[in-house]
């Protein structure tokens, strides 16, 4: 089910979607996985974003950026699909044994079973600087022009964002999830709780009071 804004049709849920498993939303269209590993899109397709490549099967995650789409297949490697006008669909030449893939505005990141992760497309904020020696990360989150990448001994390290003035808050630990917005971010504690950090001009950074569990 979709609800708001359709401007672009990505409200319009193609007949007869079923046996799904795992869904994602890119500015204006939408991406659907079914259980039988292959891939529906619908809404705004100006770049192709909704074209979904033929061959593509096998199909066990998926990621919508802006206007372009990650899919992650079961042999660990990645397909990617318009736009490109950052090379955001330019998959590195070798990339294999990822377990993990999240689309950004103009940058695509991927995690492998190693912990490492690789960043490439749009870098003009630093959102594809890998820095060295990251590794033990077990979670990654694409943002506008940011990442998040969630480390085994559960602190946060944040790629890019260069020009927002912000960073990891320093007293933040004992996390289990991370969400990137477009210039927003957030982390889910251990013990229920939620940290919100970045811009904050329509109060996307304000968690409310007493949000717990």
């Amino acid at each position: 089910v979709a609800w708001g804004d359709n401007v672009s049709g990505q409200l319009d849920v193609p007949g007869g979607l079923t046996n799904l498993v795992a869904i994602a939303a890119g500015y204006t269209h939408n991406l659907a996985l079914r259980s039988d590993g292959t891939v529906t899109a619908w809404g705004y397709n100006g770049y192709g974003e909704c074209d979904v490549p033929a061959e593509l099967s096998n199909v066990v995650a998926i990621a919508a950026g802006g206007f372009h789409n990650l899919a992650l297949r079961s042999d660990g490697t990645v397909a990617a699909w318009l736009n490109n006008d950052y090379g955001q669909c330019n998959v590195p030449e070798g990339l294999a044994d990822v377990v993990a893939v999240s689309a950004g505005g103009s940058h695509s990141l991927a995690l492998r079973s190693d912990g490492t992760i690789t960043a490439w497309g749009g870098a003009w904020a630093g959102q594809c600087d890998v820095p060295a020696g990251l590794a033990d990360v077990t979670a990654i989150a694409a943002g506008g022009e940011h990442n998040l990448a969630l480390k085994s001994d559960v602190t946060v390290v944040m790629l890019g964002g260069e020009g927002y003035g912000i960073g990891v808050p320093a007293d933040l630990s004992d996390v289990i999830a991370i969400a990137a917005g477009y210039g927003h971010s957030l982390a889910l504690r251990s013990d229920g709780t939620v940290t919100a950090w970045g811009i904050n001009y329509c109060g996307q950074s304000d968690v409310p009071e007493g949000l717990t569990d």
